[in-house]
């Protein structure tokens, strides 16, 4: 679910909210960091962010699938700035939204920014330094700011007191997804065992290679996938995904420590996955080469409809 693109900054932004034929009009967010650890979130799902890697980047994602017609959904940052090398006076994270209807006509949803001047503590308990820059917004609704502490390093407990960026919106002549007529679920020791079930299934299947039966299963994803780019190609997606590859080079992992993972819900517990937690997720899925290193982990979401457990995302 994280198709990315290649950044031009060329932005339209007109006035035309109104009503479209269903499947036409996609969102896409645009997010720009500039050396800071930043996550771009969208309703709880972490799509982008600068973890691994450079911490100054220019992409996008398209969101479409994890918003829901005339529903509130949210979008928003959570950001660090980062230690560089030669200290800067420029740290920020930003995130443009925009709709487009027939992918040729971009309206702007909203655009803010979350900027550290580079001075005092970078914990943001101490929120001196700190600002956000809201430069454009059609939605009428304020920012919501706050802190998390859920991103953890390896080895160390800091950075912690991370700021957070949010802000609601609803959206309209998206797809009726499936997983938004999906039946909220308590976080409860059943849900987990089904959960469990269901990854075993497909560890299975994954051990003899059966990519048949892993396409069957995961087919209400892989065509929600393709309307989002408005196709009918499906492999495109799967194959896109890693487990063709993850399959022909490595070995799934038979028997995960189903104790260090957790139930984790999204989409106001609709759906859900298991994870380590921590902005990776670290899902139950991995497979290992020949040496023993991890090369892949499938990081799949299921719901619940028609009191199944199914893979939706």
């Amino acid at each position: 679910m994280r198709k990315l693109l290649v950044v031009v900054f060329l932005f339209f932004s007109l006035n035309y909210f109104g009503g479209d034929d269903m499947n036409d009009v996609r969102y896409t967010a645009y997010f720009n960091t500039k050396n800071s650890n930043c996550i771009l979130s969208v309703n709880g799902l972490d799509y982008l962010s600068t973890l691994k890697g450079s911490r100054s980047i220019s992409t996008g994602s398209d969101v479409t699938d994890a918003l829901e017609n005339n529903a509130e959904n949210n979008i928003g940052l959570i950001f660090f700035p980062s230690e560089p090398e030669v200290k800067s006076d420029e740290y920020y994270c930003e995130v443009k939204l925009v709709r487009s209807v027939n992918n040729n006509r971009d309206d702007m949803v909203t655009y803010f920014k979350v900027i550290f001047d580079g001075k005092g503590n970078r914990s943001y308990r101490d929120s001196n330094g700190y600002s956000i820059q809201d430069i454009n917004d059609k939605t009428g609704n304020a920012i919501i700011r706050g802190i998390s502490n859920r991103i953890k390093f390896k080895g160390d407990e800091k950075p912690e007191n991370w700021l957070t960026a949010y802000r609601k919106f609803t959206v309209s002549g998206i797809p009726e997804w499936k997983w938004t007529k999906a039946s909220p679920q308590i976080n409860d020791l059943t849900l987990r065992s089904r959960l469990i079930d269901s990854y075993k299934e497909l560890i299975n299947d994954l051990k003899i290679g059966d990519l048949t039966t892993i396409k069957k299963k995961y087919s209400l994803a892989l065509d929600e996938y393709a309307k989002t780019d408005l196709t009918n190609d499906t492999d495109l997606f799967f194959n896109s995904i890693g487990i063709v590859n993850a399959v022909q080079k490595g070995k799934v992992n038979l028997n995960p420590d189903w104790d260090t993972f957790k139930v984790l819900t999204y989409q106001n517990d609709r759906m859900f996955c298991l994870g380590i937690g921590g902005a990776s997720r670290m899902s139950p899925i991995q497979f290992f080469n020949a040496d023993g290193k991890r090369i892949f982990s499938w990081n799949p979401f299921f719901a619940v409809i028609d009191n199944k457990v199914v893979l939706v995302r």
